[in-house]
């Protein structure tokens, strides 16, 4: 009788032990996932908010036209010209005017990432500027918002519904730039040009829309070029582009009614100010006539106040 041969005895290798160390691995990696993704993907909302408004910020600042990318069709169709933050290409390399801007913390509508539609974030942005021949720098701060449509069942984009299931998110755009709320912490804004006091601070040079429709009324009215908020000249003569027919610019200034937002041209850097928290935005284009770009820049006084003063009257894309 043949006895059974003896078990051989297992043989420790190399390769045993690599597997081991894989498998441990392939383990580790697999308890991480189960841990870490579903934290990735609800903060999925976060990621994408940040890089939208970051990519936005970007672009306006520097002019680029990407900006409409991330923008939302109302945002696009109220600036006509040039970009949010800085305006049109000629008035800023007239000013060489350059915007920096450092973004907060964003919050969101609703009670988790997944079900907010709205989001937003205090951006504060910093000018530098040449007028006059004389460098400045100005900052303001903006609510900047953002909001993503929600689909349920159909092509009709919706707000949300926290109770329903969407079937499809749309992706975040940049919807508008306001003046923060007073919850909001600080929203005091530095003016960087100076100017002399005068009796109409508290009336015409209060803020940009009665600086204009003065200047207006002035054109249309009395057939010249006159406002008590000229930074320079009296006369303007400063402010007017090298070049520039005066004539054919009184004849483009349409009738101004301030209290009348039809009547009023476009805002190009569309930079929200807070009238009745004294913050004004610290440079305001508007476009006349689809022709003229008329800006206008917050100042402090010699007494200490704050004002605005009309800077810059140039024809679109005119350049330096």
């Amino acid at each position: 009788m043949t006895l059974p041969r003896p078990p051989r005895a297992r043989t420790w290798t190399r390769g045993t032990t690599v597997l081991l160390v894989v498998c441990a691995l392939v383990v580790s990696i697999a308890v991480a996932a189960a841990v870490l993704l579903p934290g990735y993907v609800r903060d999925g909302a976060r990621r994408d908010a940040e890089s939208t408004l970051r990519a936005f910020l970007s672009d306006a600042a520097a002019l680029d036209a990407d900006w409409k990318h991330t923008a939302s069709p109302l945002l696009r169709a109220v600036v006509p010209v040039g970009a949010p933050l800085v305006g049109e290409r000629g008035t800023v390399d007239a000013l060489k005017l350059s915007a920096r801007y450092e973004i907060g913390e964003l919050t969101f509508s609703g009670r988790s990432l997944e079900r907010s539609d709205t989001a937003s974030a205090l951006v504060t942005i910093d000018y530098r500027f040449t007028v006059d021949g004389h460098r400045g720098a100005s900052s303001i701060q903006q609510k900047v918002w953002l909001t993503r449509p929600f689909y349920y069942g159909t092509d009709e984009p919706q707000q949300v519904r926290p109770k329903i299931a969407p079937t499809a998110i749309g992706p975040w755009r940049v919807t508008g730039l306001t003046a923060p709320g007073s919850g909001d912490g600080s929203a005091a804004a530095a003016a960087g040009l100076t100017s002399d006091a005068r009796d109409a601070d508290d009336l015409a040079c209060y803020s940009a829309d009665t600086a204009l429709e003065q200047i207006a009324d002035s054109a249309r009215i009395d057939g010249r070029l006159a406002s008590d908020c000229f930074l320079g000249a009296a006369d303007g003569a400063d402010a007017l582009a090298s070049g520039l027919d005066a004539n054919a610019l009184l004849e483009a200034f349409p009738a101004i009614d301030r209290t009348d937002a039809a009547s009023m041209p476009p805002e190009l850097t569309r930079i929200d100010t807070n009238a009745f928290g004294a913050v004004r935005a610290p440079f305001t284009e508007f476009l006349i006539a689809d022709k003229y770009v008329l800006t206008i820049a917050a100042v402090t006084t010699d007494d200490g106040g704050q004002a605005v003063r009309i800077v810059s009257i140039r024809e679109k894309g005119a350049g330096r």
